[in-house]
């Protein structure tokens, strides 16, 4: 149990160094598992952004950030972002990064809990 620990502490820092985060989103993006806030996902950090991008960005509400939402239009600084119906226009700056993986059923563990 205790080499399984350490491996996973490796894959953890490993990843971080090289720009990879982990997120329990609020809200966002549905998949056929579920809701956004039912999983967690792993992102890389990224600055430039294309249309059709699936990214995790900050929301204005603590309830619903972070979101997982899909790039419509970008613009010089903003991106026009769609998260099912609803669509708003964002700031760069309120972005966290580009969706590497989503996992699902972890993040309905974790609303139980309370993180």
């Amino acid at each position: 149990m205790k080499k399984y620990a350490v491996g996973a502490l490796l894959v953890v820092v490993l990843g971080a160094l090289f720009g990879f985060r982990v997120e329990h989103p609020g809200s966002g993006l549905k998949n056929a598992l579920g809701p956004a806030s039912s999983g967690i996902v792993v992102y890389k950090k990224a600055n430039q952004f294309a249309v059709g991008n699936k990214i995790v960005i900050n929301t204005q509400t603590p309830e619903t950030s972070p979101a997982l939402v899909i790039v419509r239009a970008v613009a010089e600084s903003t991106l026009d972002v769609q998260s099912g119906a609803k669509a708003e226009q964002i700031k760069i700056e309120d972005t966290k990064g580009k969706i590497v993986l989503v996992i699902p059923f972890i993040g309905s563990i974790l609303n139980l809990i309370g993180l």
